[in-house]
């Protein structure tokens, strides 16, 4: 039954890295091929008008994304090598959990205000995503550091 569990885990673990790799790769896609290539959108973005605003908005669309997918890609080998190991749940994970409930954050107040970067009149939104999705993160980095210590303390009982 262990075996299965891990096997299971595994398999998570590695389609979990194809789409950390599948998000990296539209990210990029999305920056060069959109944002920086003419032509390519109806209406190309203007630099020129409400800067400190796009640029904002850019920032925290790319940071966030380059944050999520490398605390992802970092807390899977972490499961992985735990696993090895026979941890289910590493401690290293731990404070990536609430790493990640902050990028998801920063990702997305970037994602929801890019089309500030089209937009004539510059209205920077926080949607309700903005507040529910890192709530349940850090919901759920809690309940990780319960079950990390409880292994660790399931490990040292005799």
């Amino acid at each position: 039954m262990k075996d299965k569990t891990f096997k299971n885990i595994r398999i998570c673990c590695y389609a979990a890295l194809a789409f950390c790799i599948v998000w990296a790769g539209l990210m990029v896609n999305y920056l060069v091929i959109d944002l920086f290539v003419d032509g390519v959108l109806p209406h190309p973005v203007d630099w020129s008008q409400n800067t400190a605003m796009k640029v904002a908005a850019l920032a925290c669309y790319v940071l966030g994304t380059v944050a999520m997918v490398g605390l992802c890609v970092k807390a899977v080998l972490n499961t992985l090598k735990g696993i090895r190991e026979n941890t289910v749940f590493p401690k290293s994970n731990v404070k990536l959990m609430f790493w990640i409930a902050l990028a998801d954050f920063i990702y997305l107040l970037g994602y929801w205000n890019l089309q500030i970067l089209w937009a004539d009149d510059v209205v920077f939104q926080l949607q309700h995503t903005n507040f529910v999705m890192p709530f349940f993160l850090l919901f759920f980095a809690f309940m990780y550091k319960v079950a990390a210590d409880a292994v660790e303390e399931n490990n040292l009982t005799i």
